[in-house]
């Protein structure tokens, strides 16, 4: 894992237990560092992006967007690509977090983590595709780009599904273990089933329905800086 380790005074230099107990301790610094990385590359990606056409729109309406962002989609595949290393660090200190917590069956990390590779997988693909349809917009044609968009939202769906499942199964040993305060188990609760709802909907060109994928994007990405203040501010926790 990420997330480094020291020996407290008292504790064996060999890694065996000490005089009154094991004074191992873990540091959360270097993931929670990771998740505000993490979330100023995801706003420079959704400056970047803006304003972006949804899945219903004309071939034309978004050939002409992906002509005039091309620029603006390379760099911003960049920043999600960047992006990933950090997110997986991040995950790292949060799967570490809730082994500790949640006792032997340990099912929930296990969730978190297979929710944050899948979000992880996703957002590379994004950036693949968006990168790929940014430079190769006119070999493309209108309804290649158009097909190509469409992946990228798709894919982003897949983004918000890993991150529904990682969210949800922290609020699940939050809600257990009192592992974050009330407000925050109960915001992480309500953003995994926002993620939900963006996932399921995100291919559907409504307005509402685009402002509910964009909204839930965007506090996933603030739930992750939380959670890396916390870890920041909690740095150094007890071995399991």
């Amino acid at each position: 894992m990420f997330v480094h380790t020291t020996l407290t005074p008292g504790a064996k230099a060999d890694g065996g237990p000490a005089e009154g107990g094991p004074h191992t301790t873990t540091s959360l610094r270097l993931p929670a560092l990771a998740g505000a990385v993490f979330f100023a590359l995801m706003l420079v990606y959704a400056q970047l992006r803006s304003p972006a056409p949804t899945a219903t729109d004309p071939a034309r309406e978004v050939a002409r967007y992906v002509a005039s962002h091309h620029g603006k989609l390379q760099l911003g595949a960049v920043a999600l690509g960047l992006a990933m290393p950090a997110a997986l660090i991040f995950l790292t200190g949060l799967v570490h977090v809730l082994r500790q917590v949640e006792g032997p069956s340990r099912i929930a990390s296990l969730a978190a983590l297979g929710g944050g590779i899948l979000a992880a997988a996703s957002t590379v693909t994004t950036a693949l595709i968006q990168g790929t349809t940014a430079v190769r917009y006119v070999d493309l044609g209108a309804g290649g780009t158009r097909t190509a968009w469409t992946m990228v939202l798709l894919s982003t769906g897949g983004t918000l599904l890993g991150l529904m499942v990682a969210i949800g199964a922290t609020a699940v040993v939050s809600l257990r273990t009192h592992l974050f305060r009330g407000w925050l188990t109960i915001v992480s609760v309500v953003l995994a089933l926002l993620s939900l709802i963006g996932a399921v909907t995100i291919g559907y060109g409504s307005e509402t329905i685009r402002i509910i994928a964009g909204t839930a994007i965007v506090l996933d990405g603030v739930w992750i800086l939380l959670v890396s203040l916390f870890m920041w501010r909690n740095p150094q926790r007890a071995a399991p």
